[in-house]
């Protein structure tokens, strides 16, 4: 599969005039909890030739296709990336935290893995965990629509992942059951969580299911408690602009 997939790579190069810098897993082979039949979810980075990002009309920052079946791969050109980087957006952190590297140029996932494990911001990386949990609470759980051990096990995700970083002012692990081990939960919580990993890896993630109300109480008392979080503004954005002038070959 890797050499199939940076095959992908120099071909999207060809038909975009773009250099893919890195490709990495994400979602939930990432995250080792995908099942026999989840897809290969791919996410890169590209840059384009200095003269595209001098049109009067720009081009468009987002690169979306599906080869095969079971290949879904997306792309964000370099200025997208470095902007929700900046922004301490978790899932572009994760693609810089993966494990499963198809392509890799050998410099610019490197600096900008350090560059954010210094400079993330731990407000903005909670509160897009817990957005994640509401979201997926209030949108299926709560209202009772598609309950699956699925849509549970995504809200949990987001709530461990939030409890992580109050709880040890850091990224949290890429593989989700490190992180579950790594924080405090009820031993009934946490017994559950790695019971549904375990029936997601066997495919039965997406069998309607009756209310898990152990999840839904654990869920709302999260979501009705307040956390104070310092702050940390970002100390060096120049060293990420100088780094984007680099790659482009601006002196």
């Amino acid at each position: 599969m890797k050499d199939k997939i940076e095959d992908i790579c120099h071909e999207l190069e060809k038909e975009y005039n773009i250099e893919v810098l890195f490709a990495v897993e994400s979602g939930s082979r990432l995250w080792r909890i995908d099942s026999k039949d989840s897809d290969y979810d791919v996410r890169f980075v590209f840059k384009r030739p200095v003269a595209d990002y001098l049109r009067l009309h720009n081009l468009r920052d987002v690169i979306e296709r599906k080869f095969e079946p079971d290949i879904d791969v997306v792309g964000f050109d370099i200025y997208k990336f470095f902007r929700l980087l900046l922004n301490s957006n978790p899932s572009i952190i994760e693609w810089l935290n993966s494990d499963i590297i198809y392509f890799d140029d050998g410099i610019t996932k490197e600096f900008l893995r350090d560059f954010i494990e210094g400079n993330f911001n731990p407000i903005a990386l909670f509160h897009h965990y817990r957005s994640m949990c509401k979201n997926n609470y209030l949108t299926y759980l709560k209202t009772c629509k598609a309950l699956t051990y699925k849509k549970y096990l995504y809200a949990m995700r987001g709530l461990i992942n939030a409890k992580y970083v109050v709880s040890k002012m850091a990224i949290p692990p890429i593989k989700f059951v490190e992180t579950v081990h790594e924080i405090t939960l009820p031993e009934d919580v946490r017994d559950k969580v790695l019971e549904i990993i375990e029936i997601k890896k066997e495919g039965c993630e997406g069998e309607y299911i009756s209310k898990l109300y152990l999840f839904e109480k654990y869920i709302e008392e999260f979501l009705e408690m307040q956390y104070e979080l310092p702050t940390n503004k970002m100390q060096n954005a120049g060293a990420l602009q100088d780094f984007l002038y680099k790659k482009l070959g601006i002196d």
